[in-house]
């Protein structure tokens, strides 16, 4: 196979078996056209993320184990094919063989979920969490300047009102989000938009720090300015208003399809039980 290539039968031949079938993550690097295993590294460590995000044990999906490398004994993982399909999401498009590999693995995802798994979904994921714990600090920040626990949905609402130019419920109806339950509309927001919010709480909560403003008209003045300012730079990169931009499927239901692919995937790989003869 040309080592710029990256084919389904080079893949499944590749493949290992000790219970279950598995790839040694050494050799998938080189399959993905990475030299070297510190870069790699960091693309797994991306991939473990994600496992963490979707609530799957990393340990069942990526097991240490040791490999010969050049006669030298390393550390590697023995990667699932869930694992792999994880690794390449997160993997670099540029190489020729990731983008191949992106392609071949999410096809075989989407064929045994029999549903379409988006490109992007790993990255919404990833940033939704983000955003939770960048809201943690934030709020945290606020009721340590002063905020009380009664006044952090309007705190919250002007930030919202500075980006969006209305309130929270308004841009909810606007975008005709279907926010009930535990939900929020954060679960519906695509990449872009949920990177922007990101970007407006992270930087309340620094301003806050710098300025050392306290209460909650001071504390609202300063969320409604930052959400305003991030709502400029939107607008003059992409020129697309955020309450302009289209809502996306729930993450709770992409989140249960990559789970619904993890475990078809084992079923997969997984030894196929004899049957007895009669």
């Amino acid at each position: 196979m040309n080592q710029l290539e990256f084919s389904v039968e080079r893949f499944e031949e590749t493949a290992r078996e000790n219970g279950i079938r598995f790839w040694v993550a050494h050799e998938f690097m080189l399959a993905l056209g990475y030299e070297s295993w510190q870069a790699f590294q960091q693309v797994i460590n991306k991939a473990m993320a994600s496992c963490a995000s979707l609530n799957v044990p990393i340990p069942e999906v990526f097991i240490a184990d040791k490999f010969l490398d050049n006669g030298r004994e390393v550390n590697t993982y023995r990667l699932t094919r869930f694992a792999c399909f994880l690794v390449t999401m997160h993997a670099d498009s540029k190489k020729p063989q990731v983008a191949q590999a992106k392609t071949v693995l999410a096809a075989i995802a989407d064929a045994l979920v029999e549903e379409q798994i988006q490109q992007d979904a790993l990255d919404r994921i990833e940033v939704r969490e983000e955003l939770k714990g960048g809201e943690r600090i934030m709020s945290g920040i606020a009721q340590q300047s002063g905020l009380k626990n009664t006044e952090f949905g309007l705190f919250k609402d002007a930030g919202f009102r500075g980006m969006y130019n209305m309130s929270l419920q308004q841009i909810i109806s606007r975008k005709s989000a279907p926010v009930e339950g535990s939900r929020t509309l954060y679960d519906f927001m695509g990449k872009t938009e949920l990177a922007a919010n990101l970007f407006r709480v992270t930087q309340t909560a620094e301003r806050i720090k710098n300025t050392r403003v306290q209460g909650l008209g001071g504390l609202s003045q300063t969320a409604h300015q930052v959400g305003a300012e991030v709502r400029s730079v939107m607008l003059k990169s992409g020129g697309t208003a955020p309450e302009n931009l289209p809502i996306e499927e729930d993450l709770t239901k992409v989140k249960s399809r990559l789970k619904s692919a993890n475990k078809e995937m084992k079923k997969l790989d997984s030894p196929k039980k004899k049957t007895r003869n009669k």
